[in-house]
C-alpha cells in the first residue's frame, strides 16, 4: 500500500502552505477540513468533515498506509476562549483521537507513524518571560493554552511508550509564537494585530490595536514557520526526550512595529484601545524564546534584526 500524509485543518494558513509545499516534493496526500477547499489541486484527495468524526478518522488509517500526520485543524486562542467547550471537543478530544490513531497504526502494521502537532506560546504562563527555553514555567492562564499543553503532554508520553518497541508514534511539535505572512491576514489568535496592522499601513488604512503600545511579543514569518515544519518532520530520528521546541525569528513592541510602519507608509494611522481580554493573555506570554534546542536539531537560525525581519515580510 502506498505510503500517504494526513493533513487536518488544510484550508488554514499553516495547513495550506505546508500541503503545498509537500505536493511540491511529491508525497500522496489526504486533506482533511470542516470545508471546501479554497484552491484545489488535483493530486490531492480532500475530504469534507470534521476531526470529531471519529469514524471517518479510523477508517483513513484504515483504508490507507499513514506514514506521517500534520494536525492543524484546531480553535485559536481568542475564539477558544469564547467557545470553552467546543475548544475541549476539537483542540483536546479530538486531537488525543487523531494521536491514538496513529499509535494504533503503528502498532498494528510495525512500524512508527509520524506525528507533527504546531503547539503555541500559549502553553506559558502566569507571568511574562524573556528568552523562554521549552523548559521554563509552563502554567498556562487560557483555555486555548491548556489545550495545546494537554496535547503537548499526550503526544510526547505516548512517544516515549512507543520507544521501548520502537514502534508507535514519533510526535514532533513545534511552540510557535506570532506567525506574520505577506498573503493572509488571520483572526481570532492575540498575536493577530501584527499582520494586520502591517496590512492596513500598506493600504494606509487605519488600524485599531486593543493591546498596549509597550507589549512585546515574539515573532516569525510565515516562510520560516513552513521551513520549520519540514524541517523538523524531515529528521529520521531527534535523539531528545524534548518533543517540543521553540522558535522565532524577531522580538518587539507593538510600539516599534507602529513606529517602522509610520515612517515606511505616512499616511498610515494607528489608535489604541486596550482589550482587557487581550491584554490579559499576552502578559503571560514570553517576551522572547529561546530557540538553541531547535537550532541544534534542524539548524534553525533567528534573524536579530527586527526592521530586516519586517522589511522581508513587507518587500514579499
Amino acid at each position: 500500500m502506498k505510503e500517504t500524509i494526513l493533513i487536518t485543518g488544510y484550508n488554514g494558513e499553516l495547513g495550506s502552505k505546508t500541503l503545498k509545499k509537500l505536493v511540491s516534493m511529491g508525497k500522496s496526500i489526504i486533506a482533511l477540513d470542516i470545508n471546501d477547499p479554497i484552491e484545489k489541486i488535483h493530486s490531492v484527495s480532500y475530504i469534507k468533515d470534521t476531526i470529531t468524526n471519529y469514524q471517518l478518522i479510523n477508517s483513513i488509517f484504515k483504508d490507507y498506509h499513514i506514514t506521517k500526520v500534520y494536525h492543524f485543524a484546531a480553535l485559536l486562542s481568542q475564539t477558544a476562549s469564547q467557545n470553552p467547550e467546543l475548544a475541549f471537543e476539537i483542540n483536546e478530544k479530538a486531537s488525543k483521537n487523531l494521536i491514538d490513531c496513529s499509535y494504533t497504526f503503528g502498532i498494528k502494521n510495525n512500524c512508527i507513524t509520524r506525528f507533527f502537532f504546531p503547539s503555541s506560546i500559549a502553553v506559558y504562563g502566569p507571568t511574562k518571560i524573556e528568552n523562554a527555553s521549552e523548559q521554563d514555567i509552563i502554567k498556562p492562564t487560557t483555555v486555548y493554552g491548556n489545550n495545546k499543553l494537554i496535547i503537548e503532554e499526550y503526544g510526547s508520553k505516548l512517544h516515549e511508550k512507543s520507544l521501548s518497541k520502537n514502534v508507535g508514534l514519533d510526535f514532533r511539535s513545534i511552540r510557535f509564537p506570532g506567525v506574520i505572512s505577506y498573503d493572509t491576514v488571520p483572526t481570532g489568535g492575540t498575536t493577530d494585530y501584527a499582520p494586520q496592522m502591517i496590512n492596513n499601513a500598506k493600504k494606509g488604512k487605519k488600524f485599531e490595536c486593543k493591546l498596549s503600545p509597550n507589549t512585546i511579543l515574539p515573532f516569525i514569518g510565515i516562510d520560516k514557520t513552513i521551513t520549520s515544519i519540514i524541517d523538523i518532520m524531515g529528521l529520521k530520528t531527534i535523539e531528545s526526550k524534548l518533543r517540543v521546541f521553540n522558535v522565532q525569528e524577531a522580538s518587539f513592541s507593538i510600539k516599534e512595529l507602529s513606529d517602522f510602519l509610520l515612517r515606511k507608509f505616512p499616511s498610515f494611522q494607528i489608535t489604541y484601545n486596550k482589550d482587557k481580554n487581550f491584554q490579559s493573555v499576552a502578559d503571560t506570554w514570553p517576551s522572547s524564546l529561546n530557540c538553541e534546542k531547535a537550532n541544534k536539531f534542524w539548524n534553525f537560525s533567528t534573524e536579530k534584526n527586527f526592521e530586516v525581519f519586517i522589511k522581508k515580510i513587507i518587500n514579499k
